[in-house]
């Protein structure tokens, strides 16, 4: 990296953003199923590591970080397989092994319980909630709605960063994240309707506007919710990002934050508000 973007952040939040963004869209935009099953799930395995450095003060043991591994990658499998039922049976089997496996091992050991229940939050807070993302895809059109998730998400994202730099006065949520404002949340949601209505109006036709900008409000609004969820447990851990990974960024799970709950709220309004359209 030259020494012009490592000593400007916000051209390093630019460079990076768009090398790791453009081979998410082309692969959304024109991949197969299969490529997006492989994105969920290098997604899942690096946020998970990152999980790992956030809620546990001690390294995992070697037992631990496969059963943990396996798990965020049965997931995204299951998912892809058989649906909603694979998603739901991967996280059955997931917290069944990890009890089994401390039965055979540690049966006495009570720090594994907290270890255990430590790991099933993880699971359930990344592989299990991002696997959504497959799930949208299998939906009707569902390669536009990712799409349409996707750039709800960045626009709100964009959207609140500029205009919370520029004009915000007001702190949103300071205890969980100081540098947030109302304004800029505010913005943020206004990008994500115009961005909304715009690919919506493109690759959405059969939608009625109305259901497209309902669709925009409860996505935009779990991906801001989820922002602070995200900076919530950072704060609580002692950590301002969840790694390095990503320069001008942070972590993955910097960039996940507004689309782990964003798209299963994606995927109930396919089946309860649009399916019906």
């Amino acid at each position: 990296m030259s020494d012009s973007l490592k000593s400007n952040p916000h051209l390093q939040r630019w460079f990076t953003g768009v090398f790791i963004g453009l081979p998410v869209l082309a692969c959304v935009a024109a991949g197969p199923p299969w490529s997006w099953y492989l994105l969920v799930s290098v997604g899942a395995a690096i946020g998970l590591w990152e999980l790992h450095g956030l809620l546990f003060h001690d390294s995992l043991s070697r037992k631990w970080q496969f059963v943990s591994f396996a798990a965020g990658l049965f997931l995204p499998l299951g998912t892809y397989l058989w649906g909603i039922t694979g998603l739901n049976l991967g996280l059955f089997v997931s917290f069944f092994a990890a009890l089994f496996i401390m039965m055979l091992s540690t049966p006495i050991d009570s720090d594994e319980i907290g270890c255990i229940a430590l790991l099933s939050f993880a699971w359930l807070y990344l592989p299990y909630f991002i696997s959504f993302v497959i799930l949208v895809g299998a939906e009707p059109q569902g390669r536009f709605w990712i799409l349409f998730v996707l750039a709800v998400i960045v626009s709100g994202d964009a959207g609140a960063y500029h205009v919370g730099v520029r004009i915000g006065r007001h702190k949103l949520y300071p205890v969980v994240s100081p540098n947030k404002s109302i304004e800029g949340a505010i913005g943020g949601l206004f990008s994500s309707l115009l961005a909304g209505a715009i690919l919506g109006s493109i690759f959405l036709k059969n939608v009625p506007m109305a259901k497209l900008l309902l669709c925009t409000i409860v996505v935009a609004s779990a991906g801001q919710i989820g922002d602070l969820i995200e900076s919530m447990l950072k704060r609580n851990c002692g950590k301002k990002d969840s790694s390095h990974l990503l320069p001008g960024h942070g972590g993955i799970l910097d960039r996940l934050d507004s689309m782990i709950f964003a798209f299963p709220a994606m995927w109930a309004l396919l089946k309860w508000i649009v399916a019906d359209t």
